[in-house]
């Protein structure tokens, strides 16, 4: 049978001249797998390009429960992102963004909220241009809600959040994974701001990779497969050029 369905492409390996393997995570079926045919032709070329990291396409597509790559009919464009490809730094954390989710995510099942929350943040980030370089960390912050490990009693307490707890704790842990004062402060500015407001959060380059960091090691408590995160090195170093 053939469904309509709403994709957010995460990653392409080539597999063969004339296909491509493509892992989504969608609408009606969560994270799934794909095979493309494409010929050689010009036109057949640049609709490949439309598989790139957080495109977001409409396909048809058939799903057997029984297979494990399903194969996709017809595709199209859903929002067009008009910077996300064209600007290096924009595209340099669609990547990051979009290998950490093909590396956290792995239901094949619906779930609606965390679906529309990604399709959402995407279309959002593609318009902002004021603390886009904020979008990654306010993105890994706010996913975890959807996840089930969001920060209990984040707004409550100062201290340091305690990643294997959950919890802010009023002094250091005696292990390792937690966020110190400044992390469990901007933690908190992360999860209690819009998008669209993300300018309002300043914050240097250091503190940029310090707190990106232990949003990480936060994630990597949680899901083994995370590191290493390929895209991180050049991620970083182009931001590093430049913020």
């Amino acid at each position: 049978m053939i469904y309509k369905i709403r994709a957010i492409i995460l990653h392409t390996i080539k597999h063969t001249d004339s296909s491509l393997i493509v892992y989504a995570y969608t609408d009606r079926f969560g994270k799934q797998t794909y095979i493309i045919n494409c010929s050689h032709s010009r036109k057949s070329k640049n609709r490949i390009t439309l598989f790139q990291p957080l495109f977001l396409l409409d396909i048809e597509a058939y799903n057997k429960q029984t297979a494990n790559i399903q194969r996709i009919k017809e595709y199209r464009l859903s929002n067009p992102l008009l910077t996300i490809p064209f600007d290096i730094k924009k595209t340099s954390i669609a990547m990051f963004i979009a290998e950490v989710l093909y590396k956290i995510i792995r239901e094949e099942e619906p779930n609606e909220k965390m679906f529309d929350f990604i399709y959402n943040s995407i279309l959002i980030f593609d318009k902002i241009d004021m603390g886009a370089e904020n979008f990654h960390l306010h993105f890994l912050a706010n996913l975890s809600r959807y996840i089930g490990f969001y920060p209990s009693g984040i707004y409550d307490a100062d201290g340091f959040f305690d990643i294997k707890s959950g919890h802010v704790s009023p002094v250091k842990p005696k292990h390792t994974l937690y966020f110190d004062m400044k992390n469990t402060n901007i933690l908190k500015q992360m999860l209690n701001i819009q998008v669209s407001n993300l300018h309002l959060i300043e914050l240097n380059r250091a503190q940029r990779n310090d707190f990106l960091k232990v949003m990480l090691d936060f994630y990597s408590y949680h899901f083994e497969k995370l590191s290493p995160v390929n895209s991180l090195k050049i991620f970083t170093e182009l931001f590093n050029s430049s913020i």
